[in-house]
């Protein structure tokens, strides 16, 4: 049986409750994509084991995050219709790639600032 939107009402309703203003999600979008944007509280000059530790950590959570988002989307993509697989082909899979190659770059950077502080540290 076909799930039509309207059999999920009251997730629905809450989801556009909560949902940001066109502005806050453009922003968002922008920020979401932006290569160099790090995230509040990171400092890449940081010489502290911990720290690193704590972003490759983080990193790595956001990037499995982001794949498997990516991994729902396109396995999806086989049963939509073409004008939707088309959508989410042009907007939704570009933005989450976009994202997934931003969090990827920030976790090899500090992978990498990982391992040169624990080498220096012994």
């Amino acid at each position: 049986m076909t799930q039509h939107p309207s059999d999920e009402t009251s997730d629905l309703a809450e989801s556009i409750a909560e949902a940001p203003t066109a502005d806050e999600a453009a922003d968002a979008a922008l920020d979401a994509v932006e290569p160099e944007r790090l995230l509040p509280g990171e400092d890449e000059d940081s010489v502290h084991l911990d720290d690193a530790e704590h972003w490759t950590n983080v990193y790595s959570e956001l990037l499995d995050f982001k794949r498997d988002l990516l991994k729902v989307a396109e396995d999806r993509l086989a049963s939509m219709h073409n004008a939707a697989r088309t959508e989410v082909e042009e907007t939704d899979l570009k933005i989450l790639q976009a994202e997934a190659l931003r969090l990827a770059r920030r976790f090899e950077f500090w992978q990498t600032r990982e391992g040169r502080l624990r080498t220096q540290a012994t």
